[in-house]
């Protein structure tokens, strides 16, 4: 079972894991107030399937007044978004999230998964944050640092430290960074997860570190000790 962005954010959340102030909205009249309710001056307009390459896919726009947000909800609800990851036939976007804009410094990417090869978990990151981490791997493999988590054990300080300096972070950019691991990887083991993405987590102007997007996969096999997870399941996605 996947989730939405907006779920996952909302998951992120209630583990203190930092985001942006966002709201999700199912219908293009909603907008201007989740602007009000959400603050600042600048949005970012996110199609919600359960896709990558939504940006590409023309499912992401930056507005820079409630009037913009207005015109891209009405153009990107109910469209038919194509990305790599839907195929040919696309998805229909039924629902929006509307986040208050970032002042981003450097994207990156931090993400979870188990590896059934070596029966262990894999904590990686990469500088390359914002691109599909597939070509990365395919072009550049080392550029993504890869920390092995052994089974019924934990990401260990020392380990979540390790990886923020692999991502060229200092001073207290590192603070926020391990903060943001050890709480990734409590929400990984808790909820029984099989991958969890942020690409991209994000260092803003200000220091600090904020998960951008989010991607989470559970483990059905594990989804009847989570019947708070079952009812996030958005069956036209599945």
């Amino acid at each position: 079972m996947n989730l939405h962005e907006y779920q996952g954010k909302d998951l992120f959340s209630n583990y203190n894991l930092p985001v942006s102030k966002r709201k999700v909205v199912f219908n293009a009249n909603d907008v201007i107030e989740a602007c009000n309710e959400i603050g600042g001056s600048k949005w970012v307009v996110k199609a919600q399937v359960h896709a990558g390459g939504r940006g590409k896919g023309g499912g992401i726009k930056i507005a820079n007044s409630s009037e913009e947000v207005r015109v891209y909800a009405d153009n990107i609800l109910g469209m038919n978004l194509i990305t790599h990851q839907t195929g040919p036939k696309g998805k229909c976007v039924q629902r929006l999230l509307i986040e208050e804009a970032s002042d981003i410094a450097r994207e990156m990417y931090a993400g979870i998964v188990l590896d059934r090869s070596s029966g262990k978990f894999v904590f990686m990151v990469s500088t390359e944050g914002g691109v599909e981490i597939e070509k990365v791997a395919a072009k550049t493999p080392e550029k993504i640092v890869k920390e092995w988590i052994e089974p019924n054990e934990n990401l260990k300080t020392n380990q979540a430290r390790k990886l923020a300096f692999t991502l060229e972070l200092t001073g207290t950019q590192v603070k926020h960074a391990v903060k943001t691991f050890l709480s990734l990887w409590k929400v990984f083991k808790e909820y029984d997860c099989s991958l969890i993405e942020i690409n991209p987590l994000v260092l803003t102007k200000s220091d600090e570190v904020i998960a951008l997007d989010s991607k989470i996969n559970f483990d059905d096999n594990a989804l009847f000790r989570h019947q708070d997870i079952q009812g996030m399941c958005d069956l036209s996605e599945e």
